[in-house]
């Protein structure tokens, strides 16, 4: 199957799976041509063949000059006969999901909130009108309009896909039909009150409420999943793992191939000086075009990563010891150092709640080993390791879904990490990786808490700058973090 096909079929199970898990319902109207083909990276041709497809299936209505909107009706038992199956096997992703959002859904929202201007209030009010009457999807567009302020499309992606999860599942496998009335009302009721905190300035209120609203369900998600598949004599689904897609389409695909590529050169796994594979070998070692591993090597080219040699191939250059890293002004290289940005600030806002939840977990023997890397760290004064650890930590502490999200945006911060006009002093490293290194001999969680989100604070905010003063005027737009807490810590 050719890459347009795949995705093809992609987007539109993606759709399809969001009317029938009632995303969208019968008068809603789906997004434009524009809007659909910006979001997966793909050709409007692809996006009106899914349209299409959607159409001969009955899902949608569509027609020249106006929107695609929804005619196919489901009932709520309907959407409660999809979720049983989609959902069960979705349990363990959606359970891990529901641990995740409470470690990081108060650390993203509650400074966009502080950031949120007072003439956005009377938007956020309609949309909890919305909600009064049973739409869902107001709930979610509320929080994604308040996310806005912090100017980073990634938090809002991030909050959708842990948030469907969770609600529609709690939404409709509840077998008591007074339910829908509560669990709606219960909403809006949290959206009424955040814009109250909001009008008053009162911010405490605001972070209470967040907390509160962030709090685990996961056993009554549990239950409620397993029990709505007892009895139907169905054989259980295998499980589905959460994926979480930063970027789609054939830019995804040549960023990947060169992130890869780029990883491994940080590695030293391709020495300086010398020459990458052909481009057919890499070719059939990514099971993709050749047009796409030159795609890939173009864009390594505009990041001073390697070089083309005419009748030669491509040599690899210098680039950990380059002190003065320049980056091309094309628009590939300032779309990627965009993301990268996006993800620092992802992390920069949620590393420190990530990890003071989940880090005591980790086992003792793991520590001890991750110590070990961190000293050879500080040893060598190693700052691509250095990410690189603290990265592994996060895997390392159990949770499928942080894993799946720190990996996505782990390839995303290769970019900024190659380029050494744009890393810390290197007294402002050492320093940081002293410390996360005592917090590991230690076992030290709230240490490790300051230090990872110290790390990745600064790093945003060094990256940000650097955008802004090499002509990326984008990153003007992603939102500045201010320090909460005096480094260094006692």
């Amino acid at each position: 199957m050719d890459r347009d096909s795949r995705l093809y079929r992609y987007i539109y199970e993606f759709y399809v799976t969001r009317i029938q898990s009632g995303y969208y319902i019968k008068g809603d109207a789906i997004p434009s041509i524009h809007e659909i083909s910006e979001t997966f990276g793909v050709s409007d041709k692809t996006t009106r063949r899914m349209l299409r497809q959607l159409k001969e299936d009955g899902f949608i209505s569509s027609g020249s000059g106006r929107s695609s909107v929804v005619i196919k009706d489901f009932s709520n038992e309907d959407h409660a006969d999809f979720c049983r199956t989609y959902y069960l096997a979705h349990k363990d992703a959606a359970l891990e999901l529901q641990c995740l959002r409470r470690s990081f859904l108060s650390s993203i929202l509650f400074p966009a909130f502080c950031r949120l201007p007072a003439d956005q209030r009377e938007k956020l009010s309609q949309y909890l009108s919305r909600v009064r009457r049973w739409d869902f999807r107001a709930f979610i567009d509320f929080f994604c309009t308040v996310l806005d302020s912090l100017g980073n499309p990634l938090l809002a992606s991030l909050f959708t896909e842990s948030t469907m999860f969770g609600h529609l599942s709690d939404l409709y496998l509840m077998t008591d039909a007074s339910y829908s009335d509560f669990y709606f009302d219960r909403l809006a009721k949290y959206m009424e009150d955040l814009l109250t905190c909001h009008a008053a300035e009162d911010f405490g209120g605001i972070k209470r409420l967040l907390d509160q609203i962030s709090q685990l369900r996961a056993e009554k998600l549990r239950k409620n999943l397993e029990a709505s598949y007892a009895g139907t004599g169905q054989p259980v689904p295998d499980p589905v793992p959460f994926r979480w897609y930063i970027t789609k389409g054939r830019i995804e695909r040549r960023s990947f191939t060169a992130q890869i590529l780029l990883h491994r050169i940080l590695c030293r796994q391709y020495q300086p000086g010398e020459f990458l594979p052909s481009v057919s070998q890499l070719a059939e070692e990514f099971s993709v075009a050749e047009i796409t591993i030159r795609r890939s090597l173009s864009l390594l080219v505009s990041f001073n990563a390697v070089k083309t040699l005419n009748g030669k191939g491509t040599m690899v250059l210098d680039i950990v010891n380059q002190q003065a890293m320049q980056f091309s002004q094309s628009e590939e290289c300032q779309k990627e150092l965009l993301l990268s940005l996006e993800a620092f600030q992802v992390l920069a806002l949620t590393a420190g709640s990530i990890s003071s939840v989940f880090f005591p977990d980790i086992p003792a023997d793991t520590l001890a080993f991750y110590a070990e890397q961190m000293r050879e760290c500080v040893h060598q004064e190693d700052c691509y390791r250095h990410y690189r650890t603290c990265f592994d930590l996060f895997y390392a502490m159990g949770n499928s879904a942080l894993s799946e999200v720190c990996s996505q945006l782990m390839w995303q911060t290769l970019w900024p990490i190659s380029c050494r006009s744009l890393w810390l002093t290197p007294g402002e490293t050492a320093s940081i990786m002293k410390v996360l290194l005592r917090s590991l001999e230690e076992r030290d969680a709230k240490l490790f808490s300051r230090a990872s989100s110290r790390l990745f604070l600064r790093t945003f905010q060094t990256v940000r700058k650097g955008l802004i003063d090499g002509g990326v005027k984008e990153a003007a737009h992603v939102a500045w973090i201010e320090e909460t807490e005096e480094w260094p810590p006692e």
